[in-house]
């Protein structure tokens, strides 16, 4: 083995020299000690002065913006005094809600007389931190009594089709009907009312059943998809080939109008503020030939019987005779109850007379969803039920005289979405309006938590009749018509009536009183026994009628009777806290208090920090008419009155201490949303372009809200949850003209470069995986991209790459790419090493189409690469169906514009550098705060990880300066071979990726740690972007750890 030889001495020094270093170098030796340990000691002493300073200030912020426990309480008591008996339900059977909140919620916070002194330091883990919950609009939470009532049931229950089989069945049919009577009782429908038979008046050939029925359901989403399926929608067209033959009236004309044509259709009408699930109603019904119309709320609430009547009549497309003009067959509303007395024909009685209905549905939301905004319909449902007329076509023969006679009836039916309302108020369908809604939906889960997954769906009990149903025509082949309609022609083949026929619904076990299997016949359950057994079609009735929709054919199948028996116990603990009256006191006066609370916040030039949306903008006092409901929608403003984007304010109260669980985006009611923020159609459809969908977190697009924060209260929320969201608010979003948040960057230094040097280099080939160290690697001078960073990602089965923070085993998925061979080896805990070519994709990849890769909502191009074998591999090791994925422009060159910095699988930019100076700090702060585990660079995914190499005095005080990165403009690294120039970008927003160990997968509190200090306008930001040159000389250059680094400042304005 070959030696080295280190020599021992110093050489000689030349005679002439020697006498003078000889007495000299003691004293010089002894002064550059002292220099040494001096400066060492001043640079520690900086430091330490810093990071005392640091803490210092923090400290302060934190005693100014957040008031003491003596001052919460003393703020509590207040609002106790001017709540009353209204909060807390103290004259319940249950008690006092500070009482049994701790023990029925103990994850949540409790109230403050019971809450530790160590309690919300930050030094819980994520399992035992307590939280706040404030999205009871989304779903209650069951309690801790609740869960257990349902689990300690002993009872056997069997399937409720098996009746009559024993004892296990019958209990089944009875809870179901007790939760059924329960059910009625609670939404305000008496025993009476749902229980009993009455007959008309005498000789009346119909049986009134009055009051409701129900059915359970999934949840108010597939109720109202129910009722749109089963609703009646029609179309009729009726059309003459002959001159003065066929006459209507219109307005007060002398002679009536000649038609060659006239059009009807159902409408399904609904304000802008209701649910999506609503709005999807319009797709079944538009199939069946009818249309919608979406208006204002204040012109729905303002609505007399002569605007509805008007809008039907616009439907009704009318082409006259002679001038063959188009018209909307418009009646007045001394016409509205016309008799079809013949106009223009003769008085004779016609030979033919035909009925059609056609029915007209409003769907109307009890309280809105987006915003809390509740509403008094019971004027418009009575001017909508008061417009209900007729309108009569007249059809001549060829003596004058009249032979036919069409009457179209309108009849309008009412809906009512009860799904928000129904969680915290109570509901009394029967004198909601006049006469009750026809229809109505609620889902279980809002109002106890548990079951979910159950829902109800209401139906008004309206006329059954009784008589006999007459034989039906034989089938005929419709497939010609448009649509599908039903064709009949009247007056010697002169007018032909087409309208739509009932259509087929699927129909399961539980749905049928008899079906043949090898026949198409079958009758509905409930249907009428005495139709005969040809020709007979569920559904199918006479034109006459006025239809119903019978609950008995919307039960598929088994139902969820367990889950419809524990409903019982839900009701026990609403009648426990003394009924939904007392939960809409208590719910209200919270969120009443915490408007109150966000109005008051000001920034130091006092300008509004909320911006709050609907009913709640303008309250003033409780005593109103109608209080909006328990759910508070806002948005956040910065001290220039910026809107701060939701998706920032919801990542930092997940950070706060305790974390508190809010909802943002549009809240499935885009019409509410684009009302509040506002936005118009064009800039929905413009953001959507630009990669923006619902339920995304891109809070700000083109510079406008997309969306907003809501905060929605429940039956068991107390006052600590209230203030624990507006003091967040108060203490990370006001500014204080004396408090500044500290930002450590080099911002304040005067220097106009940063010397340093590439500390580590890493590679990341496949997203999210692990890190690969290389010492020397390829860059791109134009795109500023190490060679194969990014280049591959993970696809689960919904098209969206995978990341760590929701897979944490990728952390154990290491690649290694060998530029020579052009493989990528990937290896994995007790796995076979795969090995993957670079240059030959496997047999059967192909390309894939760029909607089915999703990278954080933005949609990018990709190949399937490895095909099965590598596809296997991946699914193998994570537990997870997925795929390898390569980026489309993989391989190619890359030409980018100055705006198009995001090549291969990057989030944001190609290049991410950070200083060891900025994690030392970060790493202090952890420490300080008392929250574990320290970082290293890897916790952030660089490609570059710069240090200094304290070789002088100035770079040894930068040692004391934290987050250096963050002034710097453009950069140059000079390695042994090339030099090449980066362009800062932007900041890398953090989210919950660097609370995940790169070689663990264990979480920490980093996004926790650096929200103290990083925080600027809602981002939390650690390190810079950087990209290459588009006018740089293209090929690669070679990087290399040990290269200098000389940072070019941003200039001082």
């Amino acid at each position: 083995m070959a030696t080295v030889s280190i020599p021992t001495t110093e050489p000689p020094l030349c005679p002439e020299e020697s006498a003078t270093a000889h007495d000299l170098m003691p004293s010089t030796f002894m002064d550059e000690n002292i220099t040494r340990e001096l400066f060492f000691a001043v640079a520690a002493f900086a430091i330490a002065v810093g990071l005392a300073l640091w803490r210092w200030q923090t400290r302060r912020m934190h005693r100014s913006a957040t008031p003491t426990t003596s001052t919460k309480l003393k703020a509590k008591a207040d609002f106790l005094a001017r709540a009353g008996r209204s909060y807390g339900y103290a004259n319940s059977k249950k008690g006092f809600i500070d009482d049994w909140r701790l023990s029925e919620f103990p994850t949540l916070i409790p109230p403050l007389r019971l809450q530790s002194k160590d309690q919300g330091d930050g030094n819980r883990s994520e399992q035992s931190e307590p939280e706040v919950y404030l999205d009871f609009a989304g779903s209650a939470i069951p309690t801790r009594t609740l869960l257990s009532r349902i689990c300690s049931e002993e009872q056997v229950l069997a399937n409720p089709h098996s009746q009559g089989g024993g004892l296990a069945s019958d209990r089944t049919l009875t809870l179901m009907q007790l939760a059924k009577d329960r059910a009625m009782q609670h939404f305000g429908i008496r025993h009476e009312a749902f229980g009993l038979e009455e007959l008309d008046k005498e000789g009346d050939d119909e049986i009134t059943c009055p009051g409701f029925q129900l059915v359970f359901t999934s949840g108010a989403t597939e109720s109202l998809r129910l009722v749109a399926e089963r609703f009646p929608w029609s179309i009729a067209r009726i059309s003459c080939n002959e001159p003065s033959r066929m006459f209507t009236r219109r307005e007060q004309m002398d002679s009536p109008a000649q038609l060659k044509s006239m059009q009807a259709q159902s409408i399904l009408l609904h304000p802008r503020n209701v649910h999506t699930s609503v709005i999807g109603m319009r797709e079944v019904a538009m199939q069946r030939g009818a249309g919608f119309r979406c208006v204002p709320v204040d012109q729905l609430l303002s609505a007399t019987s002569e605007w509805f009547q008007s809008l039907i009549n616009a439907s009704m497309r009318c082409c006259e005779y002679g001038n063959m003009k188009a018209h909307n067959a418009v009646q007045t509303k001394e016409e509205k109850k016309d008799d079809c007395i013949a106009v223009g024909c003769g008085e004779a009685e016609p030979t033919t007379g035909k009925t059609i209905w056609m029915h007209h549905l409003i769907v109307l939301p009890l309280e809105c969803n987006f915003g809390g905004d509740r509403f008094d319909w019971s004027k418009t449902v009575a001017a909508a039920r008061e417009s209900c007329f007729s309108t009569c076509i007249d059809c001549c023969g060829e003596d004058g005289q009249r032979a036919a006679s069409i009457r179209i009836i309108h009849k309008w039916h009412i809906l009512l979405d009860t799904a928000k309302a129904g969680a915290t108020s109570p509901v009394d369908l029967p004198t909601l309006t006049e006469g009750g809604p026809d229809f109505a939906v609620a889902s279980f889960y809002k109002m106890f938590g548990a079951p979910t997954g159950l829902g109800v769906l209401f139906v008004k009990k309206n006329r059954r009749r009784t008589r006999e149903a007459p034989p039906l025509p034989e089938p005929t082949d419709t497939s010609h018509l448009p649509n599908h309609c039903i064709s009949e022609t009247l007056v010697g083949g002169t007018v032909l009536l087409e309208r739509s026929p009932a259509h087929r619904q699927y129909f399961g076990g539980g749905s049928v009183d008899v079906v043949l299997p090898d026949k198409d016949f079958v009758v509905a359950r409930n249907g009428n026994p005495t139709r005969p057994p040809t020709n007979g079609r569920m559904g199918n009735k006479s034109s006459d009628e006025d239809e119903s929709i019978d609950l008995g054919v919307m039960v598929h199948g088994t139902e969820h009777f367990r889950g419809i028996a524990s409903l019982l116990h839900g009701f026990q603990e609403i009648d426990e806290l003394g009924g939904m009256q007392a939960v809409a006191s208590h719910a209200g006066c919270l969120a009443a208090e915490l408007v109150r609370r966000l109005k008051k916040l000001t920034h130091d030039n006092g300008k509004p920090v909320a911006e709050l949306y609907g009913q709640w903008r303008s309250f003033a006092s409780e005593d109103t008419d109608i209080l909006p409901g328990p759910t508070v929608a806002f948005n956040i403003r910065d001290r220039d009155g910026a809107l701060i984007g939701y998706d920032e304010v919801l990542r930092l109260a997940s950070l706060n201490c305790p974390p508190i669980q809010l909802r943002a985006g549009c809240f499935c009611n885009p019409g509410a949303c684009q009302d509040a923020l506002p936005l118009t159609d064009a800039e929905v459809l413009e953001n959507y372009a630009s990669g923006h969908v619902c339920g995304d977190r891109r809070g700000i697009v083109n510079g406008k809200p997309t969306g907003a924060i809501r905060a929605s209260f429940g039956k068991d929320s107390i006052w600590e949850d209230m203030d624990a969201l507006a003091s967040f608010v108060d203490k990370v979003f006001v500014s204080r003209e004396e408090e500044t948040l500290m930002q450590y960057t080099s911002s304040g230094r005067r220097a106009s470069q940063d010397t340093m040097k590439i500390d580590r280099l890493y590679v990341f080939p496949i997203k999210s995986c692990a890190a690969m160290r290389v010492t020397r690697w390829p860059v791109d001078r134009r795109t500023g991209r190490l060679a194969f960073d990014r280049e591959f990602a993970l696809v689960d089965t919904s098209g969206s790459a995978m990341r760590l923070h929701s897979h944490p085993k990728m952390s154990e998925i290491h690649s290694s790419i060998d530029l020579n061979a052009q493989t990528l080896t990937v290896t994995a805990p007790n796995h076979e090493v795969l090995t993957i070519d670079l240059e030959e994709p496997a047999s059967g990849s192909r390309p894939v189409s760029p909607e089915n890769i999703q990278v954080c909502g933005v949609l990018c191009k990709g190949n399937i690469w490895g095909c099965s074998k590598a596809a296997r591999w991946f699914s193998s090791v994570l537990g997870v169906r997925c795929w390898l994925a390569r980026h489309y422009d993989a391989g190619e060159t890359e030409t980018l514009t100055d705006g198009d910095d995001r090549p291969a699988y990057c989030n944001e930019a190609s290049l991410l550098l950070v200083s060891q100076q900025s994690i030392s700090f970060l790493n202090s702060v952890i420490t300080a705060q008392g929250w574990g585990r320290l970082v290293e660079a890897r916790h952030f995914r660089p490609n570059i990880v710069v240090a200094s190499d304290c070789t002088g005095e100035q770079d040894a005080e930068e040692q004391g300066v934290a987050n250096l990165e963050d002034a710097w403009q453009r950069i140059t690294i000079s390695g042994s071979t090339d030099a090449v120039e980066l362009k800062a970008v932007g900041k890398c927003a953090r989210c919950q990726m660097v609370d995940i160990d790169p070689t663990s997968g264990m979480k920490g509190n980093t996004l926790r740690a650096l929200a103290q200090y990083r925080r600027d306008r809602g981002r939390i930001n650690f390190g810079t972007f950087f990209a290459g040159r588009t006018d740089a000389p293209e090929g690669a250059a070679w990087l290399e750890e040990g290269s200098d680094v000389c940072a070019e400042l941003i200039p001082d304005e």
